[in-house]
């Protein structure tokens, strides 16, 4: 079901790319791996895509390694040149807690301040929007910190010596759990802790910024993390993430939806998330958002689920009144959820009134709003019905739509 309303405060992102991937082994190239081709782009280019086209997206700054901060290699300076004045560009430090509280430093000079931050690791491509939605909302709970974990399903062994064929024992897995990024935090809170440990003998033992926040006695949430967000350390975790991304299958799914004007209620009439002024309302449980209903069915489609009418009854009387833009969120949602992602919306609106063409842009930047959607993904088109049928007669505004999402491939 939809997520329940969020604050204003946004979260603000800290990407931290500043390793130089020994254990990586870069291919004959050189190009560190956060700069390694994934589906035709570059690994960090998935992170700064993924978060930016998510709608609680504050400011990202971007933690390079300090010789490429200050100059940029030609081919990495055409990779970034996408988000020229949307990503602040720092260099990092010789550890990842040096490079976070860089990014922390930075993110304190800016004018508004920050009250969310997210630390993540580049080498982590395969973001989620459902799960940035999870931290934020935690972190609107009250949480300090936040980290996504996932259990551990093989049988671990730890050394008993340090010759580990020498002894071993069995732990209990039970017990244990991998941790992921991003990590979310009250940002004042994180940047306190990285301060007090900048000069601490051990802080070299510390790997995350959880552990980080635990020692100045944060209270850190957990939430489950995401299978998909796998972390590339070796050369064959880019090779077997580049196969998985390969198995992919494009689905197309339609949608129609029609709404009969009232002779009772006056407008304004909702279109695509946009309150349109209209002599008449519409009959509907809802808002009676056509195009978001036609959307919301093309998704729902394509995914093999149902339809609107399953997902948000009318004879619950929560959804009475209610905004379709949740709707079309969920549906969104439905689609990560499933490990896919919306290639591209098309909507067709069919009535003689209102006319539409003077709210496109904003009926397509509402729509990748709620999506998360570049708006370029996203066609709204209007047609007549030269006085034919209902809709040429006025009675009613109908819509039509189509969705094309890329999933994982099955059977």
């Amino acid at each position: 079901m939809p997520s329940a309303p969020s604050s204003n405060a946004r979260l603000d992102i800290i990407l931290l790319a500043a390793g130089t991937g020994q254990r990586f082994s870069p291919e004959a190239s050189g190009v560190p791996k956060q700069f390694q081709k994934l589906q035709q782009k570059s690994i960090i280019s998935h992170c700064l895509d993924q978060f930016l086209s998510w709608p609680e997206c504050g400011k990202i700054i971007l933690v390079l390694p300090p010789d490429m901060a200050n100059d940029l290699p030609p081919a990495i300076k055409d990779a970034l040149a996408a988000y020229t004045g949307r990503v602040a560009i720092i260099a990092g430090g010789v550890s990842r807690a040096e490079s976070a509280l860089n990014g922390l430093i930075e993110l304190d000079r800016a004018e508004e301040k920050s009250r969310y931050v997210a630390i993540h690791d580049a080498a982590r491509p395969r973001l989620s929007h459902r799960l940035l939605d999870a931290l934020k909302s935690a972190l609107d709970d009250g949480a300090e910190g936040v980290i996504p974990v996932l259990p551990v399903s093989d049988t671990i062994r730890q050394k008993t010596s340090d010759n580990p064929m020498a002894g071993s024992r069995v732990v209990d897995r039970n017990s244990l759990m991998r941790v992921q990024t991003p990590q979310a935090f009250q940002t004042g809170r994180i940047l306190a802790a990285h301060q007090k440990l900048a000069n601490a003998e051990n802080k070299a033992s510390f790997t995350d910024d959880a552990m980080i926040a635990e020692a100045d006695g944060a209270k850190i949430t957990l939430i489950t993390g995401d299978e998909a967000l796998k972390k590339i350390t070796y050369a064959e975790d880019l090779t077997a993430m580049r196969q998985e991304m390969s198995q992919m299958e494009t689905r197309t799914g339609s949608g129609y939806d029609v709404h009969k004007f009232s002779d009772e209620k006056t407008g304004p009439i909702m279109i695509c998330g946009i309150a349109i002024p209209h002599p008449k309302g519409l009959l509907a449980h809802s808002d009676g958002d056509v195009g978001l209903h036609a959307l919301c069915d093309a998704i729902f489609g394509a995914l093999g689920t149902g339809d609107i009418g399953h997902f948000f009854p009318p004879s619950e009387a929560r959804w009475k009144k209610a905004a379709s833009d949740q709707f079309l969120k969920f549906a969104s949602d439905s689609v990560k959820e499933a490990g896919g992602r919306i290639i591209h919306l098309d909507v067709t609106l069919i009535c003689e009134r209102p006319k539409i063409g003077p709210y496109r842009e904003q009926m397509k930047d509402r729509l990748a709003e709620v999506t998360g959607l570049a708006s370029s993904r996203i066609s709204v088109k209007a047609t007549t019905s030269e006085g034919l049928g209902f809709t040429g007669r006025q009675e009613g505004i109908a819509a039509m739509a189509q969705a094309t999402l890329s999933l994982p491939a099955t059977e």
